[in-house]
């Protein structure tokens, strides 16, 4: 299993503006993510016009997109559920931050520290990645998904925040 959650600071699908929409993804397989036959859920922000959300819908569910979104969304992925339009909260800053899908999942992330306390940011690249070129790995202090049967619940794991750009061609930075 795994997800992930975008906040579009600038961008635009066909004549449609992207800038400020928020959208996130819920991925479970029954095995191993290369193998496929996963099921996944598209989350849009509900506080965005009608246009908005389709083409983050169609972005998401790789019916419009490159890269990452093409390899789940058409190639993994072989149960859609159906999307929900949910408020979606989004706060970050220099990798410690939350996200809040309303009533469904929530995390929360910090920066890395030693046992002595000292912060560390550890960078991870991915030249030829496509969900990101280059990220801060950061602990995901707690995080739960409750949505119908898309379930899971952890606290103390690997979380990854990075600021990317896509084209229809997938991640190019």
């Amino acid at each position: 299993m795994g997800w992930g959650v975008w906040s579009i600071v600038t961008g635009r699908f066909g004549g449609t503006s992207l800038e400020g929409t928020k959208f996130a993804l819920y991925y479970q397989f029954p095995g191993p993510v290369e193998e496929g036959h996963g099921t996944a859920c598209a989350y849009v922000d509900s506080r965005i016009d009608r246009e908005q959300q389709q083409a983050l819908e169609a972005i998401g569910t790789g019916k419009a997109a490159g890269g990452i979104f093409d390899l789940f969304g058409s190639q993994l992925v072989t149960t859609w559920l159906p999307t929900k339009l949910v408020p979606i909260e989004f706060e970050f800053r220099n990798g410690t931050g939350r996200v809040r899908i309303a009533g469904l999942a929530e995390a929360e992330s910090e920066l890395l520290r030693y046992p002595d306390g000292t912060v560390i940011e550890p960078l991870v690249e991915l030249p030829h990645g496509i969900e990101y070129k280059k990220a801060l790995m950061t602990n995901t202090k707690r995080w739960w998904w409750r949505d119908a049967e898309l379930l899971a619940s952890y606290a103390n794991k690997y979380g990854a925040v990075a600021k990317v750009k896509f084209t229809d061609q997938g991640c190019v930075g």
